[in-house]
């Protein structure tokens, strides 16, 4: 029987499979079987932990690169969702807690198709995953320094103590503190109407994010999103 959700895949992001690759599909099983969610990561993530249990999921083999295809559909019919990573067995990263626990049992967007105007992850290049997350500002320093000192003030942030977990196309990267969790967004080129300056900072430099005060917020929120598609 073939695979609907990997077709509408592949017909949204036509450059993902290439000519010669190699791709193996598993059966598309519910989230309930393809999940097994601690009472810990539950409580932490509730929204999360709903949107995964709903989920059709395929397990998926591209060459020697393993993925996980999460699959949603809404009220019309229209289906959308994530291709993500699976859950991450080995962590050699400062990450913090919460984003430890977040990879032990969902490692990760890579992926989305048919994605919705107004998503956090809208344009990313991934999001969360193990293997992307990276200490500092990923090269921005210099930029920050340079636009700081054009309107007289300077940078006061340490790039090391962040860890960047999202990457936009373009760019912008989303980072947390790794003591404490809260979040940043560096936004050299933006158009959010969620964001606003970090205290200090000019515009096009390092924001915070509205109602999103830490990892976990981001999280629940990017799940969120996904749910309320359901009902369109």
């Amino acid at each position: 029987m073939p695979n609907t959700d990997w077709n509408d895949f592949i017909k949204d992001i036509t450059w993902f499979i290439k000519p010669n690759d190699k791709v193996t599909l598993s059966e598309s099983l519910s989230g309930y079987t393809a999940f097994s969610l601690s009472k810990t990561f539950i409580d932490r993530y509730p929204a999360l932990s709903k949107l995964l249990l709903k989920a059709r999921v395929t397990n998926v083999t591209v060459n020697d690169d393993h993925y996980q295809l999460l699959g949603w559909t809404n009220k019309r019919g229209k289906s959308f969702g994530w291709l993500a990573k699976p859950p991450a067995s080995e962590i050699n990263k400062p990450l913090c807690k919460d984003h430890r626990l977040l990879l032990e049992y969902f490692g990760g967007i890579t992926e989305r198709w048919h994605e919705k105007n107004g998503s956090w992850l809208l344009n990313l290049n991934s999001a969360l995953t193990n293997d992307a997350a990276a200490e500092g500002f990923q090269g921005l320093e210099t930029y920050i320094d340079d636009i700081c000192s054009d309107n007289d003030s300077k940078s006061t942030v340490n790039p090391s103590e962040y860890i960047a977990f999202a990457f936009e196309a373009n760019g912008n990267m989303t980072l947390y503190h790794k003591d404490n969790s809260s979040v940043i967004m560096i936004a050299p080129d933006h158009c959010f109407d969620y964001l606003h300056p970090y205290e200090g900072y000019p515009e096009y430099t390092i924001y915070r994010i509205d109602d999103c005060p830490d990892f976990v917020a981001w999280v629940e929120t990017v799940a969120k999103q996904q749910l309320e598609r359901m009902s369109d």
